[in-house]
């Protein structure tokens, strides 16, 4: 369970995340930082494996090795479908946030400092549950790296936000959490802070996107 309690959602334009991201644009849509309070949840430690989707859909066919690695390639609808099948949920974008970062503005799961070789990046994805370095302070495993994930949040602006976005309030759901490709691309580690918000309309399949699923406490 991840404890109610008061954390840090968004990224404040201070000198621990200048010094490394060469494109300051990428953060503007989780900003401002603010203080937001939480009720406690229930959120999985692991991604959702083939195996278990299998379960849900027993037709499911893959090619991928291991059962045990991360499903991907799986809609928001397919996502969401699978989590209320157990009767669960997709996390909000929040909950996402609050699980992997804890309660000290940290940047990744491990801290303030980008390391490549602590998550899978660039690299191939890992089967799910031998991720300790990738595993936030909850003990919730393989946020910043693996594969990205989807929340079941609509990509809004946070309150008190000036930066305008042409998709806020369009067909697009949020995405969260690196993935192990990310390196293939100019802005590593930018994609691969916390805070950092990608999006996507919900009928859309990614090769490096899977999901976790969440629950209330009440």
């Amino acid at each position: 369970m991840i404890p109610e309690g008061e954390f840090t959602l968004g990224v404040f334009p201070d000198e621990k995340l200048i010094q490394f991201m060469s494109d300051m644009t990428l953060s503007l849509n989780a900003q401002p930082a603010q203080k937001v309070y939480m009720n406690d949840f229930f959120i999985d430690r692991n991604e959702v494996t083939y195996e278990a989707f299998r379960r849900f859909k027993p037709k499911l066919e893959y090619t991928v090795k291991d059962p045990l690695e991360p499903i991907r390639g799986v809609n928001w609808y397919e996502a969401d479908a699978y989590c209320l099948w157990l009767n669960k949920r997709l996390p909000t974008e929040i909950e996402w946030e609050k699980a992997a970062r804890g309660t000290d503005d940290r940047l990744f799961v491990w801290g303030w400092e980008f390391d490549k070789d602590k998550a899978s990046f660039g690299k191939q994805v890992k089967s799910t549950g031998h991720s300790s370095d990738d595993t936030s302070p909850y003990g919730i495993q393989d946020m910043n790296g693996n594969v990205s994930e989807w929340t079941s949040s609509w990509y809004q602006p946070y309150p008190d936000s000036t930066y305008k976005d042409k998709l806020f309030g369009k067909n697009v759901k949020v995405l969260r959490g690196g993935s192990y490709h990310k390196t293939e691309h100019g802005f590593m580690k930018e994609f691969t802070i916390l805070p950092y918000r990608n999006f996507a309309p919900p009928k859309e399949r990614f090769w490096d996107t899977g999901f976790r699923c969440a629950k209330s406490s009440v």
